[in-house]
């Protein structure tokens, strides 16, 4: 049965394969293309799964992005109205129908998406005998269709609907629409309501995000010194690891919000925090590599220019004779100490099990829940939207990256040979 429907190619990443383990679809597209086999139209967002990423190796999707993207009940209105009156097709149908009939069924609403109810371009393609692989970019590869930044929704669903627009053309009976496809197509969707959220999409690669500084207002100084001790704890949170993320950038503008500090003000409390930390480096009278580098690292981090570690250096040498101040903030940023708990989040890029060894000989235990105790949680991703790391915010407990929390780690071992 040759269609007069138009098509709707759907693909979806995802936190992991199985919905019974609440994964979660992380971002979808969709592209439109017509009974000839041209493609009319595209759309695609990231989707906020509110919860870990999962395999973001493959994906490629950071935590940063996702969390700021709807979540797919305030954009199932806006798919909906994609979908409907068209074929839905994907390349592995069974996958992507499993994940739409989990999201719909959240929010209480029945689905056509039968294994049957979609048309399959892969196993298209085996009817074709087009490839001996299965995957997109095997078929894709065979069909003569150009490469892609495979693994993103919207180039796998552009690829997908170019598969299935060359099918159309030199293969017609592979793709022969069924009355179960048709059905699906007819489906009675219920009216939601549309438009109210834009699509996010994912950051370019080699995008960097802006510092939070540029979100701040410039001002002149106020009459008197505000209270910044609010601020200095959450910096102080911030580079414990070396690195401020995207979630650590919006509470450190949240945090100037709600005490009125302005940008010129918050540039004065950066260039502060380095000096206190120049002098703790100084008081043993010397300043190593690793110290120099590491204020350089923070210098940067909070948009000074770094030559001004130098000058800082120079200025504060006198005052290694000093007393240390009482609250004096240490070089070098996290430090693991025996006895501490950590819990672990995320798809760790080094194996998860070797990770908890290399921790208990160092004698760190690594446990499975946060409570106020933890010294840290280590996240394959800092912007982690975890249980665990939701649940470390709450409590005030640091969350770190992978790296940091393994060079921690690994200088801990090393005191201890």
């Amino acid at each position: 049965m040759k269609s007069t429907h138009g098509y709707a190619v759907i693909d979806t990443e995802t936190t992991g394969i199985l919905t019974g383990w609440h994964h979660r679809i992380a971002e979808i597209a969709v592209v439109h293309v017509a009974p000839d086999g041209q493609v009319t139209d595209e759309w695609v967002t990231l989707v906020n799964p509110d919860r870990d990423l999962g395999p973001q190796a493959i994906h490629g999707i950071r935590a940063a992005n996702a969390r700021r993207a709807p979540r797919f009940e305030r954009l199932a209105g806006e798919l909906v109205e994609r979908l409907r009156g068209r074929v839905v097709v994907a390349h592995n149908w069974t996958f992507d129908a499993m994940h739409l009939r989990a999201e719909f069924g959240r929010l209480g609403i029945d689905t056509p998406f039968e294994p049957d109810a979609g048309l399959c371009t892969m196993r298209a393609a085996g009817r074709a005998r087009l490839s001996s692989g299965r995957s997109l970019i095997d078929c894709c590869a065979a069909a003569g269709l150009p490469g892609r930044s495979w693994h993103t929704a919207l180039d796998d669903a552009r690829g997908a609907g170019e598969l299935l627009g060359f099918l159309l053309r030199h293969a017609p009976d592979s793709v022969r629409v069924t009355d179960t496809q048709l059905r699906a197509a007819s489906w009675a969707w219920p009216r939601l309501e549309r438009g109210r959220v834009r699509a996010v999409r994912r950051a370019a690669v080699g995008h960097v995000e802006p510092h939070f500084l540029a979100r701040l207002v410039e001002r002149m100084p106020r009459d008197g010194e505000p209270a910044v001790d609010a601020y200095y704890a959450m910096l102080d949170a911030a580079l414990l690891d070396r690195q401020i993320s995207a979630t650590e950038g919006d509470a450190l503008v949240e945090v100037a919000h709600d005490l009125g500090l302005h940008k010129n003000e918050v540039v004065a409390l950066h260039l502060s925090y380095l000096r206190d930390l120049a002098r703790e480096a100084w008081a043993d009278q010397v300043i190593t590599d690793e110290e120099r580098n590491d204020l350089l690292t923070v210098a940067t981090l909070l948009a000074l220019d770094p030559t001004v570690v130098e000058t800082i250096l120079d200025e504060e040498r006198d005052a290694a004779q000093a007393p240390a101040p009482a609250q004096a903030r240490k070089v070098g940023g996290l430090v693991l100490r025996p006895g501490d708990k950590v819990v672990l989040t995320g798809n760790m890029k080094r194996e998860r099990a070797d990770i908890v060894a290399e921790a208990a000989a160092a004698g760190i235990r690594v446990i499975g829940s946060v409570s106020r105790q933890t010294r840290v949680v280590a996240a394959a991703d800092p912007d982690s939207m975890s249980g665990k790391a939701k649940r470390a915010r709450e409590c005030g407990v640091p969350v770190v990256s992978e790296d940091a929390f393994l060079s921690a780690l690994g200088k801990l071992a090393g005191q201890a040979v």
